[in-house]
């Protein structure tokens, strides 16, 4: 099993990286938490990685962090949580949060997550709450990144930039499971708002606004 890649980051987007290492390039899928920590395209970067292997496919997961990585696991083998809600557990709270909700009981925000209901906030504390990794795990030294959105009336190579940031956006939610049409009236509600200022924020707004009520 692959436990760590470094090289160089080759392609980035809020759900997954391209890392070139030694001209061979791997595709990572990670959670916006991991999006947020990683320097330019074109830098070094150091990823902690877990392969999980299906029937139909590999895939190599990344992680900043080892907590985030354990949080993964623990979510992955949790009954009716697979790697796309793991993933997006992780792109809606920090691994600091998620493992705080759960150890705190707090299924308001375990809620949070889309896709999760109360019965599911509930299973996840019983399942997990003894099981936590311990906290402050080291991180990956990456470079912090926050993209900009920009407003209507701004320089139009500033609106391009808006354009990029909502096109990674619909991207990373249609991986998630969602689909096109709801995706871009969502987006388009929150850019009129003005309520997208980074991927970061536009993607933890947007899967507010698309978080359905689960029936269990």
């Amino acid at each position: 099993m692959i436990a760590m890649l470094r090289g160089v980051l080759a392609e980035k987007q809020p759900d997954h990286i391209v890392l070139d290492v030694g001209g061979v390039g791997y595709r990572l899928f990670i959670a916006l938490s991991t999006y947020e920590t990683l320097p330019a395209v074109g830098e070094q970067v150091r990823m902690l990685t877990l392969t999980h292997v299906r029937e139909d496919a590999l895939h190599l997961y990344g992680f900043a962090s080892q907590e985030e990585r354990a949080l993964f696991v623990l979510l992955n083998n949790v009954t009716g949580i697979g790697t796309r809600m793991a993933i997006s557990a992780l792109s809606t709270l920090s691994a600091s949060a998620l493992a705080g909700a759960i150890a705190s009981e707090d299924l308001h925000t375990l809620c949070l997550i889309p896709g999760v209901g109360r019965k599911t906030a509930q299973r996840l504390v019983i399942e997990l709450k003894d099981r936590l990794p311990a906290r402050n795990m080291s991180t990956t030294p990456t470079e912090s990144g926050q993209e900009g959105a920009t407003g209507a009336d701004q320089p139009s190579p500033q609106r391009a930039q808006q354009a990029v940031l909502r096109e990674e956006l619909t991207s990373a939610l249609m991986n998630l499971g969602y689909k096109r049409p709801e995706v871009e009236r969502a987006l388009s509600k929150l850019f009129l708002a003005g309520q997208i200022t980074s991927v970061g924020d536009g993607l933890r707004a947007a899967l507010k606004a698309l978080a359905r009520p689960v029936a269990e």
